[in-house]
């Protein structure tokens, strides 16, 4: 299976669509099985995209494929929250130079926290555009319905769109506290904290953006949107303060009864 480009960016997060997209992976490698059994296939999910991770997409790129006389495919498939500055020009420069038959996945959760010269290399799809061109399947589904707008269910059962509902719906008191709660067990989770966040923050978007088809015919504006790519970006950075970042959220986004 060949595709058009070498290189797309899927807008997502947590592991929305992610069966899908292995399965797409398993088509362009020509093997019935999960892509993790074929030594042609890479897979780097992080948090943040190391200088590390991004020596091992450049010997990626360098090796021949196995089979197939070295004429087979290879799929290397990237799913981060954010990327340094040194990791993203490494990235570049493999982007810049692909070997043949030789393609790339990147998921994160805004095209935003890439360099302007990656994102000039790469085809960009949010998760159901991506779903919709290759017809795969996962729109409408579990896999896809955070994708729709639909919401998600989060390990305890509970639906984290009415999360964000009640947030942007509560007085400043009262999502101070729900921001001061969020940090907090963001703390005692560990690494995979930052997930939940971003899930958080993409929620906000499609609530607001949601807007738009309801009775308060309600636009996001352009400051709320810039907000949260601002929120966004110093999450992916890593070093801000979660509880700081939340303040200022519940801060400058707009409360919204009746959602």
């Amino acid at each position: 299976m060949k595709l058009n480009h070498h290189a797309y960016i899927i807008e997502k997060v947590s592991d929305d669509g992610h069966g899908a997209i292995l399965n797409f992976i398993s088509q362009i490698l020509e093997i019935e099985k999960d892509p993790h059994s074929s030594p042609n296939f890479l897979h780097i999910k992080s948090n943040q995209l190391s200088v590390d991770d991004a020596g091992k997409l450049v010997a990626f790129n360098s090796q021949k494929s196995f089979g197939q006389n070295g004429g087979g495919n290879k799929v290397a498939l990237i799913e981060i929250n954010g990327a340094g500055h040194q990791a993203q020009n490494a990235l570049l420069k493999t982007l810049e130079e692909p070997f043949p038959n030789t393609y790339f996945f990147i998921t994160i959760s805004s095209v935003s926290l890439l360099l302007t010269t990656i994102k000039s290399r790469v085809e960009t799809y949010s998760l159901v555009d991506f779903l919709e061109k290759f017809n795969l399947s996962g729109v409408g589904t579990k896999d896809g319905a955070t994708a729709l707008g639909q919401g998600h269910e989060s390990e305890d059962g509970t639906i984290s769109i009415k999360i964000v509902k009640h947030f942007l719906g509560a007085g400043l008191a009262e999502r101070m506290e729900i921001a001061k709660k969020m940090a907090e067990d963001a703390g005692k989770e560990g690494e995979d904290d930052s997930s939940k966040l971003f899930q958080f923050l993409h929620d906000i978007e499609i609530i607001l953006k949601s807007l738009e088809k309801t009775k308060l015919n309600r636009h996001l504006s352009k400051e709320e949107l810039k907000t949260l790519i601002t929120v966004r970006e110093y999450f992916a950075d890593g070093g801000a303060s979660k509880k700081m970042l939340l303040e200022y959220l519940a801060l400058k986004l707009p409360i919204l009864k009746n959602l």
